[in-house]
């Protein structure tokens, strides 16, 4: 997925808030001469950006067990933005060309991972900092507080969705699916 968060790395450009753009409106959400009384639930947009994506550097022990980078040569993904009537996100989706170098900065080793293709970002309570983010061809770095699964750099084949929840300056993953081909890129990287 060329979306935010090749490691919840894309999701520091995912979490950002969008203007509203021109009204889209959902089923029942709108007022009709003798129809039901508007509703807060209108969407806006999409409100279209080309998210960048920073490097990532873990330190020993935060996702691998050997401290690892991640750079991009490839980013060129666009992200359309649904708001509501309060201009939270509500929907998102990204896509477009994303590449990923990855290298165990102990050896030097170095794999690249092509991950191009779409995801979503949807956003369960409009106005807080967490978002769930699903697709195929996208990768997460999974540290020691997250869960249930944790220390792992997981690129998914198949379909992946993890909710990622901000607090006090702390970021938190949560697995919440993963099914199909997978690569821990900790473990590619250990060999």
């Amino acid at each position: 997925m060329a979306a935010c968060a090749v490691t919840a790395l894309l999701c520091a450009s995912a979490g950002a808030q969008a203007s509203p753009g021109p009204s889209v409106g959902r089923a029942g959400g709108g007022a009709v001469a003798g129809g039901p009384t508007p509703r807060s639930d209108n969407w806006h947009g999409p409100v279209v950006t080309h998210p960048g994506q920073p490097e990532v550097h873990y330190a020993r022990g935060e996702v691998c067990p050997f401290p690892a980078d991640a750079t991009f040569p490839v980013v060129d993904m666009t992200q359309k933005t649904w708001t509501n009537d309060a201009g939270d996100p509500v929907y998102a989706v990204i896509s477009g060309p994303l590449v990923m170098e990855v290298t165990n900065r102990d050896t030097g080793k170095t794999v690249r991972r092509d991950l191009s293709g779409t995801g979503s970002l949807s956003y369960p309570d409009p106005g807080s900092s967490t978002r769930v983010l699903s697709g195929g061809d996208w990768g997460v770095g999974l540290h020691t507080d997250d869960g249930p699964v944790h220390n792992k750099w997981i690129v998914s084949r198949g379909f992946m969705a993890v909710r990622i929840s901000e607090s006090g300056g702390e970021t938190r993953r949560e697995l919440l699916e993963l099914e199909g081909p997978y690569e821990d890129l900790c473990k590619t990287l250990a060999s």
